[in-house]
């Protein structure tokens, strides 16, 4: 499966042959060897509070670290991309 299709069916994005869309979300897919990137690099996604943050985290089967100011749990796309996604702590 290439990346676009995984994004698109595992975050519920348009997939267009190498892109991945939704709101606020532009996704563009190169064929290549991956990136060896660093430990700190990944791609963050944005949820609208603390219980849209709670219903992907069961889906992932992850756990929460709670932050200051934000929360979040991160998972790897298939190929071991970091991705992390989180909400701020006062939101809803």
């Amino acid at each position: 499966m290439d990346l676009a299709k995984w994004y698109s069916s595992t975050f519920g994005l348009l997939a267009d042959n190498h892109i991945a869309r939704g709101e606020g979300i532009l996704m563009v897919f190169q064929e290549g060897t991956p990136i060896q990137s660093p430990d700190t690099f990944h791609i963050g996604f944005r949820v609208g509070g603390m219980s849209k943050l709670n219903e992907w985290r069961i889906r992932f089967d992850k756990t929460l670290k709670i932050g200051k100011e934000f929360s979040s749990f991160q998972l790897l796309d298939p190929e071991g991309n970091c991705i992390e996604i989180y909400a701020e702590n006062s939101s809803s």
